[in-house]
């Protein structure tokens, strides 16, 4: 009987050389080989929701279908294994990072926090040009120190901000559309000139301020030469500065009074412009009216130190200026498309209301 077997067995290995795919000759050999000549039954396994499906073969099946059901059985335990592998390496991954990254974060956090250490923070450079030309420091007959800025009613969240950070109080002033920020005691005082030491730049505030620092008994600093991407000109450009639209000329100005011209003779330098006399006010006016200090300075200084008051409203609308003046929206019907895009702009540039001050420079 073992010896027809093998003679059976012999057959159909050589049958298998028919099959022009060398590879399903080789599954068919293994199905063979394992004890099953007849191929009379074939088993293939399933992984579908962690159930496992059997297939028997109760009659004659012919040689592709027997090699499609190995075949698939290969497939599906390939897949399993590889499966099982990739979740294994994966798990060793996660214990190797929940080991490595947390040393790698707390290096990181120490290393923003130097920077934060030597680095003055973007709001105190805003609040020193804020203070230089709407602030003022005080020293009273009794020795007692104050700091006060005052600011239209609009830019309330502006106060609110510093007093946010240092304390302080915010009231309206009696008869007028203006708010005072008083900040007077000790310890708010002590933060203020320690953030702020070293930044102010208007001559009349730093003698104010040294007055101060003699009363507690503080160096006072020397301030650094006025860099591009410093906040200080933000927060100067909130309390002296303007942005308006000259219909006649087409033109935007970005422009900054102060009867100090000192403080103006920086910023010609760094983002251009030029200075005039205004006569009348006893002043000087810095303006940028071309069109590539207007877009540098809208996109490439307010956009990394913005300013904090209702003006950053025009100063978004910059980049739509002058794409419609490319367009000659402004010389469109007004029944055209164009023409009625520009007179939407004027009615949303107009709606922010932003008035020249009409108190005295200092």
């Amino acid at each position: 009987m073992n010896c027809i077997d093998s003679n059976h067995n012999n057959s159909l290995f050589i049958n298998t050389k028919n099959i022009s795919n060398q590879i399903d000759s080789f599954l068919v050999k293994i199905l063979l080989t394992l004890g099953d000549p007849q191929i009379t039954k074939a088993q293939s396994e399933n992984f579908k929701s962690k159930r496992r499906i059997n297939f028997w073969l109760s009659m004659w099946v012919g040689i592709s279908e027997a090699i499609r059901l190995l075949s698939t059985s290969l497939i599906n335990t390939s897949i399993a294994m590889f499966s099982l592998s990739y979740n294994i390496e994966i798990n060793k991954i996660k214990q190797n990072i929940s080991h490595t990254t947390k040393p790698a974060l707390e290096l990181n956090c120490n290393h923003d926090e130097n920077l934060a250490k030597h680095m003055p923070a973007k709001f105190d450079q805003w609040l020193a040009g804020l203070i230089d030309g709407d602030g003022c420091f005080q020293l009273s007959k009794k020795g007692y120190a104050s700091l006060e800025i005052v600011m239209e009613l609009r830019d309330k969240h502006c106060l609110y901000q510093i007093k946010q950070k240092y304390g302080g109080s915010i009231k309206l002033r009696a008869g007028d559309n203006h708010l005072r920020y008083r900040l007077h005691h000790k310890t708010g005082i002590l933060n203020i000139i320690n953030a702020l030491n070293g930044l102010i730049r208007n001559p009349v505030r730093i003698l104010q301020l040294g007055k101060i620092c003699l009363l507690y008994n503080i160096e006072l600093k020397p301030n650094e030469p006025l860099n591009f991407s410093d906040g200080w000109l933000s927060g100067f450009f909130d309390a002296d500065g303007s942005i308006y639209m000259n219909d006649l000329s087409g033109q935007l100005y970005i422009t900054v009074s102060q009867k100090n011209r000192f403080l103006l003779d920086d910023l010609v330098k760094l983002y251009g412009g030029e200075i005039y006399v205004m006569a009348k006010q006893g002043a000087f006016k810095w303006t940028c009216f071309r069109k590539n200090e207007i877009i540098r300075l809208a996109n490439d200084y307010f956009k990394l130190n913005p300013c904090r008051s209702e003006k950053i409203k025009r100063l978004k609308l910059v980049d739509k200026f002058y794409e419609l003046r490319r367009l000659h929206a402004h010389k469109a019907t007004s029944c055209s498309v164009l023409g009625k895009a520009w007179k939407n702009y004027l009615v949303t540039w107009n709606s922010i209301i932003i008035k020249d001050k009409k108190r005295k420079l200092i």
